[in-house]
This record gives structure tokens, sequence and C-alpha cells, in this order.
């Protein structure tokens, strides 16, 4: 990397940063508040990079550029984008790492940037293997050369590489992974899996079983620190102010307001604010992965997904109920009060947050849930690191109803949530018994009114309801056919057979086909803005053609996307390059789309007019691109494609299935569409 933090002001070129970069031209109006926090005002239109060096960090602005560069002008031709660069400039002048010198190696085969300059970041990304990162390095190497009067001055042009890039980032690969398997408690454990031939020759089965052997043991590795001592070391190093802001806003027990600190320092109360930024930010800048407090928060990471209760971490992480001398805290406060990837609420601990966490748990229970909303507990712990108990405890957090061992997703409706119960309890029960369960404050008048209207539903000439589906599956249960979908248990319960049950994509909520593809509706949170991957609900893993166990990869305008599934839920990897292209902001819906041609995008919600009828707000929310503009006679062929029921017309049908399969605000919007205010559905308030 090209160190610019030394460089002599006649070193930097006096030109214009437009003459070197024409891109930033583009910058004005909007667009500038993308520029303008980098420095003073309009600085890229009127100084020059040698000026701007005298009262800002070239090295980090340029570092910014880079970000902006790979995110907004993937298309721009390197050439177009750099054009003071000579093309007869070395490529060993931009002083790339191993990752980014591999990346380069495998667009181009020349000694010098000639060929580079005839590509873009789109190019780049084409690359199997290239992260974003690896990309804005290459860019950051571009930039530093183009802003040098002498770019090969210095940068060792004329060192001859003994070692190819790639064999040097395979061995920082290698001690990278032997690192974090030993910050896991691994270092015993190989480090690699190694398959060949049945038959290969006996030199080459005695190379597999070499590397085989491979553990982190044999790799050199930094001795760990403690967690506690470094937290104490980046206390002393604060000042008077931010030690008080520490203590008596941060780690108080009871927080002092701003304006109460504002008092005590004699500041204003937004500086004060800025002064907690900053002292939060610094922690994170010093306890990153690699030292010993951001290795105990990676690794804890893993134990929390989704959640566990602060007694389970304790026992796994013993450390972490240590006391921090100078705060008078334990440390697992001061992770949850500075980092922003560790919370602890209630009880319960979580990365990012408790609410994401919540967000996950819903996830992973919609791939498990039966038609009527019902989770089997036994089969939802076994994809979790929780016991029964614990998982419950959880689940009762989150505010979702646990009945005979079993959770009920589907309850803002009476119908809905005594259906659920039934199927829960496994037999029948009178309407004052599912009264008690479901709203002990209706009247039985009330839940048998809404049960009466419910075709899932029957009562008994005894007074006892019954599911209907029940009644056609007697002879089969009493049969004892192996692929019957209910069977009995112990107890004479009636129970749907669920294990090994796959969500199918139509069954998926927020999951819709959209032409010959499919869309996932998202909101957009903090952690998809800084670029953390998320899990996804197995209908959509299943849609793309990804089975438990495997890792595909599908194609995009940005460099290859990844859906993996590997754990208890398919994962799919970063989507901020694509958000830094919309205009997004958390809370915000995008979708993500997946084309039959295996290729991978994110589009942004299509604008819909508040006062738009209800069928074109729906067609916006399962992700039609143009909702406004489609006739209203093809309105219900593309709701009715969208849950996989081509051909369907008839919108009581239609409604049952989104009901069964999409989410609450889809289907109130197509109620207002196509039922009667009458309903006789109540809904709970």
């Amino acid at each position: 990397m090209l160190d610019l933090s030394s460089l002599a002001a006649e070193e930097v070129k006096d030109c214009g940063w437009v003459e070197l970069f024409p891109w930033l031209d583009d910058y004005v109006s909007e667009r500038a508040s993308l520029l303008e926090r980098l420095g003073t005002d309009e600085w890229w239109l009127e100084d020059s990079p040698r000026t701007t060096a005298e009262g800002t960090s070239l090295e980090k602005l340029l570092k910014e550029l880079s970000e902006l560069f790979v995110a907004g002008h993937k298309s721009l031709a390197l050439a177009l984008a750099f054009p003071s660069l000579d093309p007869d400039l070395p490529v060993s002048a931009l002083v790339l790492g191993a990752r980014a010198a591999t990346l380069v190696g495998r667009l181009t085969s020349g000694a010098t940037v000639r060929d580079l300059l005839s590509l873009s970041v789109h190019d780049a990304f084409k690359i199997k293997g290239t992260s974003e990162g690896t990309v804005r390095e290459l860019v950051d190497g571009l930039l530093g050369c183009a802003v040098l009067v002498e770019p090969s001055a210095g940068a060792a042009a004329d060192v001859r590489v003994t070692t190819q890039p790639a064999v040097i980032q395979l061995v920082d690969d290698l001690a990278a992974f032997a690192y974090w398997r030993t910050v896991r408690g691994m270092s015993d454990r190989p480090l690699l899996t190694v398959s060949i031939d049945d038959e290969a020759p006996e030199q080459v089965q005695e190379v597999a079983a070499r590397i085989a052997a491979l553990t982190p043991l044999d790799l050199p590795a930094p001795r760990p620190n403690d967690a506690v001592d470094e937290i104490e070391n980046l206390a002393e190093q604060l000042d008077d102010r931010e030690s008080l802001i520490l203590r008596e806003r941060l780690m108080a027990a009871e927080k002092q307001t701003l304006g109460a600190l504002a008092v005590k320092l004699n500041l204003s109360a937004g500086r004060v604010s800025q002064l907690e930024s900053a002292v939060k930010a610094r922690f994170n800048s010093f306890c990153g992965y690699g030292t010993a407090v951001g290795n105990l928060l990676a690794s804890m990471r893993v134990e929390i997904q989704p959640v566990a209760s602060l007694d389970r971490l304790l026992e796994l992480h013993p450390t972490i109920s240590s006391t921090v001398p100078s705060l008078g805290v334990p440390l697992w406060l001061v992770l949850d009060r500075l980092d922003d990837y560790f919370d602890v609420k209630d009880g319960w601990a979580a990365a990012p947050d408790v609410g994401a966490a919540k967000r996950r748990t819903l996830s992973l229970l919609e791939d498990l849930e039966s038609d009527n909303g019902v989770v089997d507990l036994d089969e939802a712990t076994v994809a979790l690191s929780m016991d029964h108990g614990e998982f419950e405890s959880w689940l009762q957090w989150c505010s979702v109803p646990v009945i005979g061992g079993h959770a009920l997703l589907r309850t803002k409706r009476i119908a809905d949530h005594a259906v659920g119960a039934l199927e829960a309890l496994g037999g029948p029960r009178s309407a004052s018994e599912l009264r008690e369960l479901v709203d002990p404050g209706r009247t039985v008048e009330g839940v048998e009114r809404c049960l009466s209207s419910d075709a899932r539903a029957r009562r008994d000439t005894d007074g006892q309801w019954h599911l209907v589906e029940w009644a056609a599956a007697v002879a089969v249960i009493e049969a004892t056919v192996p692929e019957a979908t209910f069977r009995k248990d112990e107890s004479g319960a009636v129970r749907r057979r669920t294990q090994g049950r796959a969500k199918t994509p139509d069954s998926t909520r927020r999951l819709y086909r959209i032409g010959i593809g499919w869309r996932y509706r998202v909101v957009v949170t903090g952690d998809h803005l800084r670029g953390s991957g998320f899990s996804l609900p197995a209908g959509v893993a299943t849609a793309v053609g990804c089975e438990r166990g495997e890792t595909v990869e599908l194609a995009s305008r940005l460099g290859e996307q990844a859906i993996r599934w590997t754990g208890a839920q398919p994962t799919i990897g970063s989507i901020r390059r694509f958000l830094a292209e919309l205009p997004v902001k958390v809370g915000d819906s995008v979708y993500l789309d997946f084309a039959a041609s295996r290729e991978f995008d994110v589009a942004a919600a299509a604008a819909v007019p508040e006062d738009a009828d209800p069928l074109r707000r729906a067609l916006s929310l399962i992700g039609h691109s143009a909702p406004m503009s489609i006739a209203e006679r093809h309105q219900i062929r593309v709701l009715a494609d969208a849950i996989g029921m081509a051909g369907e017309t008839r919108p009581r049908r239609l409604l049952g299935a989104y009901e069964a399969a999409s989410e609450e605000a889809v289907v109130e919007l197509l109620e207002t569409a196509w039922m009667h205010a009458s309903s006789t559905d109540e809904v709970k308030t």
C-alpha cells in the first residue's frame, strides 16, 4: 500500500482534482454532500491534491474516494476514470497487497497498467472470489499513483517478486483461518479437509494425508492478550471529559442526561453527544477482530445465533463476568454499552441486537410452520443452540404464544389463533376451552362465530371443535400408513408429520413469483448498510436451487453473490454494494431479485401514491416493478401468478392462498379490495 502520510508537498500534483479524476465533476447539487463531508466546500472543484493535503489526510481522503468510486462508477473504464496515469506505469507501483495483486494477475498478464486501464470495476467483480474490499484496494492504488508527481519513485517498481501473489494470499488466508480456529478453542483440530480419488498414487495419498493433518498449532499465531487489560488501557487514554462521559453516561446504571453532563463540562449538549460518539468510535477502532476484545466478541457471536440467555453465555465465556476495575462493572456490560454488534437486554444477549434476533427467530419459525402457522418446538430447537426451556422463554419475550409445546405464528385473527391452538393440542376442544387459550376477555359466542365462518374447523354434535383435515386423515392414521400427513403420539393426540418437510417457495412469506423469476422483500437494516450478511428463509434457497449443505453462487453485474445453506438457515452474503446505488435508508423495503437465468440483483420498491387503489399497492408490496402501469384486467392474473396459483381468478381462493403464505400487509390490502366491510372474521385489537 502506498504510504502517503509522509510525502513532501512537491511530491503531490498541483493540478485540479477534476483534471485528475473527471468523474468528480458530476458531484454537484444533492450529490455534492457526498464529497463535502471530506473537506472544505467544493474542494474537488476548486483545489488541487497539493492544496487539499495541507489541511486534510490525503491517505484517508483517497480511501473515501475509492469507496465512492467502487460504489458509484462500476461501468466506467479505468482509463477514463484516471486519464493522467501513464499506461506504461509498472503494476508494482500500485504497491498492492496479496489479494489485490492476485486480482490484477487474474485480470491481466501484463507487467504494466496498460491492459488494466481498459477494464472497469464491473470487470473486477466478475473474477471469482473477489470481495468489495479487494476492489477498493486496487482503486486506492490507482488513486494514489494518480496524485503523485512520480508514482514509481519509492514504490519498489523494479523489485522482482519471486513468489506468486496467489501463493502469498494462500499462506495468509491459511494463517487467518488458523487464527480463527484458535480463537474458537479448536487449535488441535484439522485445518483442512482433503478429498482425492480412491485409486490415487501412493505419493498423492501421502500429500493428502499431510495436508489433512495440518492444524492451527502448525502455523504461527500471536499470543492472546487479556480483554480486561485492553479495556483498562483504552480507558487510561481518555481525557478527563471523555472519562466523565464514559463513567456517568455510557457505563452508569442510571445514565446522566446530555443536558446534565453539558452543565458539568460547560459544553453544549450537542458537543457532549459528539464526544460520546467519539468514545464509542475509539473503542470500536481499537477493539476489532485480532484484539482480545474483538476475538471474544467474534467468538460470542457464534454462540448467540440468533440469541442466548446471558446466564448461558456467562457459562460459555466466564471472562465476561470479570469486573473492569477502573469502571466497576462487568466486562459484558462494557461490551454491551460500547460495541454496536453486541446487545444485552432483559437477560438476553444477541448480535447485533435483540430486535434482529427476534426477526431471525421468526424467520426460522416460518420455515418450520404448518399451513396453520404452528411450529413444533422440539423440531425448532434441533436447529438452534438452545434447549427447549430456554427457547420457550425466548419466545415468551418475543410475544409468540406457545401452546402444548408448539409455537403459534398466526394469531392476529381469532379464527387463526383458535385453529392453531387446535392443531397444537392435537384434539377437539370446546369453544369455552379455546376462548381461555386464545382470548379470555372475549365471549364464547364470539369465538364460535369466528370458527363457524372458517372452513378449516367444524363443530361436532357434542359441541367440540376439531380440524376438518383430521377427519379426512383418521382412516389413514388407523391404517398406520408411513407416508401419512398425520400421526398419533403416545397420548393419542393427532400430530402433523413435519420432520424433513421442506418449505416450498410458493408457501414462503414475502417471496413472490414476478415474471419467470422470484423476488423476496427485505426491510433494510443498519446491518445491511454496514455490509453484514443475513439469513434467508429455506423457501428462498429452494427457489434458487440451493439445497441443505450446499452453496450456490449467482452471477450479478456487481460480482458473484453467494447463498449458503450450511447451518440452521440459509444465508446470503452482503448486499451493501447494491444498496449503495439505491436511494434507501433503514426501514425501507427492497427486493432481492432472483432471475431465472441465475442472476441476482437488488431493486428498490416501486413508488405508489398513498391514495392508489388497494390492488396496486398490493402489487407494489409483492415486488412488481410497475404497479401503476399494469392494466386493471391483468391485476388478478399477476397476483395469482405471484403466489403460485396461475389461472386462478376467484378472489376468495386467492385471498385464502395469500392468508396462508403471504404477509399481513398484503392480505389487508386484498381484503380491502375484495371483502365486504361486514366480514365476520374478527381481528384482535
